[in-house]
C-alpha cells in the first residue's frame, strides 16, 4: 500500500457550499478538482488540493463527521492488512462506493480515516 494523496476534510454548510469552495480555491491557488454527490448519501462533494468539502443535511453528515481525514491510495486490501498488523481497528471493510471503493479505520492513537481507491480511470 502506498498513500498518493491526503485531505483534510471540511463540513461546510450547504447555504454556503460555493463560497466555501471558493475560499478554498483561493487559499491554495488551486481550481477545484472535481465535484460530485455521493449516490449512497446525497452528501455534496467538493476536492480542492489538500482539502475535501462535504456539505449536506445533519441526518446525511451524521455519518461522515467522525471521520478525521481522507488517504488516497493504490491498493485497498493491502491497506487492510497493513492496518490490522499494526493495531488499527476496521470500522468498515472495504466495499465499493461512488469513483470506487473505501474502507474505515481507526488508527491506534485514535485518528479514523477513510482509505479511498479510485475506480480505474479516476
Amino acid at each position: 500500500m502506498r498513500i498518493l494523496e491526503h485531505c483534510f476534510r471540511v463540513y461546510a454548510d450547504s447555504s454556503h457550499f460555493d463560497k466555501t469552495i471558493a475560499f478554498y480555491e483561493a487559499l491554495q491557488g488551486v481550481a477545484c478538482a472535481r465535484r460530485l454527490t455521493i449516490a449512497e448519501t446525497g452528501v455534496k462533494v467538493a476536492k480542492i488540493g489538500g482539502f475535501l468539502l462535504l456539505s449536506g443535511t445533519e441526518d446525511q453528515l451524521a455519518t461522515a463527521r467522525p471521520v478525521d481525514a481522507i488517504f488516497y491510495i493504490d491498493a485497498l486490501d493491502d491497506a487492510a492488512a497493513w492496518l490490522t498488523a499494526k493495531g488499527a481497528e476496521i470500522l468498515r471493510p472495504p466495499h465499493a462506493v461512488t469513483g470506487g471503493a473505501n474502507l474505515l479505520a481507526r488508527h491506534p492513537d485514535g485518528l479514523v480515516v477513510e482509505y479511498f481507491k479510485a475506480a480505474s480511470g479516476q
